[in-house]
């Protein structure tokens, strides 16, 4: 690994080609994405998709009750066939249903069966979209039915989309009248709105019959946070306002120069489209492709500082820390950011007790771990200590890349989501109070962070990062 100098890690000099990579042989070729059947847009049709899921869920199992593997995940999905059906009807579902299990699959493989963890990678990178009538009318409904005046409509008839997600699809077009600016474009499936209700209680039962959720799990308050999540996902007004916000953070903020946070266009979005500048780049896993060691590194730290950015600085964090989320401009290394439908505030005492408890964990003093994390709600104080020291060793392990002694933390072979999940068992078993409701949106970005840096195998420093924090922070309590 060549070494890496604190100036080459966080240099926010915008150059007007990438300096630290060849350009790639050929371009990335564009990623086709499959029409697939309608989407279920009332709550009959989706509870009958769920019914049949769990039909054909029960009857793979029945045929697998014979095999000889026996392991500690759930029968269900100790198949192919079953986790494949899961898959299928995830995508046909979209919205909440596929939602979850996107979210998923960002999780540690070691915590599902490795056929479904499979099948679940399979459904993060390879969504269907719409049929085109559905397609049109949504246009229709959002646009109206002149919208072809509006927009380039070969970006939606010709062309297949760029993009597809759980709630939505992304087209490539332009203005009429602005034939060189392109644009993309957000589309959401029909239906999807006012499915939030519904779908997470079809999950449940499905989660229960399966058992895929370990006993202990607090799944009515994960469903609950969920439900809320996915009301303020639904709405794009509310993500153009948080989209905007965030634009404007970044474009103040000198480290993150060679960021990017494409505009939004208010007079062409609704409350179910999307309109904005299209940013250019590959996701970043495709990076690795492309990146030596050094501008890996950069990519990491790069991201790092901006999760950290945004829940102490902003309070105001983009929590869907899908891969897809984060675009590399393989000619200027720029990062663009994308999808703030998930984007969340926290206010002001729990940021300030959130960065003590990470001070603490950074600086292993087990007693100020314990005291901030009953401060937050993660524990009652009446916990056995099996509970108590396996929260100890995860605030520690979370807080081991920015130890002062670490100097320079080496992600990819640090284990370390890994070794936070070899604390799980204890969670369950012994946990007396769900985590506080801030951390279900929190501890996933920061999660898919540790995992995003381990996935660039990143070697860099952390603890100037914290350090940067702590200098300029003030506690409301003065402490």
């Amino acid at each position: 690994v060549p070494s890496a100098t604190t100036e080459t890690l966080t240099s926010s000099a915008q150059p007007t080609e990438n300096p630290f990579i060849p350009p790639p042989a050929a371009p990335p070729p564009p990623r086709t994405i499959s029409e697939g059947p309608p989407v279920p847009s009332t709550q009959f049709s989706r509870a009958l998709s769920f019914t049949t899921l769990g039909a054909g869920l029960a009857m793979g199992t029945l045929s697998n009750l014979f095999s000889s593997s026996t392991t500690s995940h759930s029968p269900v999905f100790q198949s192919d066939a079953n986790a494949l059906r899961l898959t299928s009807s995830l995508r046909r579902l979209r919205g909440a249903a596929l939602k979850l299990g996107q979210m998923l699959s960002l999780q540690d493989a070691s915590l599902l069966p490795p056929a479904l963890s499979a099948a679940l990678e399979d459904v993060r990178t390879n969504a269907e979209s719409m049929p085109k009538s559905q397609l049109f009318q949504q246009l229709e409904e959002q646009w109206g039915a002149d919208w072809r005046d509006k927009v380039d409509p070969r970006g939606f008839e010709v062309e297949s989309p760029v993009a597809a997600a759980s709630l939505g699809q992304v087209h490539s077009t332009h203005l009429l009248d602005s034939p060189t600016q392109r644009l993309a474009v957000k589309v959401q499936y029909p239906g999807v709105s006012n499915s939030i209700e519904s779908d997470p209680n079809n999950l449940a039962r499905l989660v229960k019959y399966t058992a895929v959720a370990p006993k202990g799990l607090y799944l009515d308050e994960i469903l609950r946070v969920g439900r809320l999540e996915l009301l303020t996902e639904c709405d794009y007004t509310h993500e153009a306002t948080q989209q905007t916000k965030i634009r404007d953070l970044v474009a103040s903020d000198p480290q993150l120069s060679r960021v990017n946070v494409p505009q939004i266009y208010p007079e062409h979005s609704t409350a179910q489209i999307l309109t904005m500048d299209w940013a250019p780049g590959v996701s970043i896993e495709q990076a690795l492709t492309y990146c030596d060691q050094t501008e890996r590194n950069r990519i990491a730290k790069t991201i790092l500082r901006i999760t950290m950015t945004e829940l102490f600085t902003w309070r105001l964090m983009q929590t869907d820390p899908n891969w897809g989320n984060f675009l590399y401009d393989v000619d200027s290394g720029t990062i663009s950011l994308i999808d703030f439908g998930a984007a969340r505030s926290y206010d002001k005492p729990f940021v300030d007790n959130y960065l003590k408890l990470v001070i603490a964990a950074a600086n292993e003093n087990e007693a100020e771990i314990l005291e901030h994390s009953k401060a937050l709600g993660f524990l009652t104080g009446e916990e056995n200590d099996i509970m108590v020291q396996a929260h100890l060793q995860s605030g520690l392990i979370v807080g081991e890349p920015f130890r002062k002694d670490i100097g320079i933390y080496d992600f990819g072979n640090s284990r370390i989501t890994a070794r936070i999940s070899e604390q799980g068992s204890a969670f369950l078993k012994h946990r007396l109070t769900p985590p506080p409701e801030e951390v279900y949106t929190l501890h996933r970005k920061l999660a898919g962070t540790y995992n995003l840096c381990i996935k660039l195998g990143a070697v860099i420093s952390c603890r100037d990062l914290l350090e940067e924090t702590m200098d300029g922070y003030v506690f409301d309590d003065s402490s």
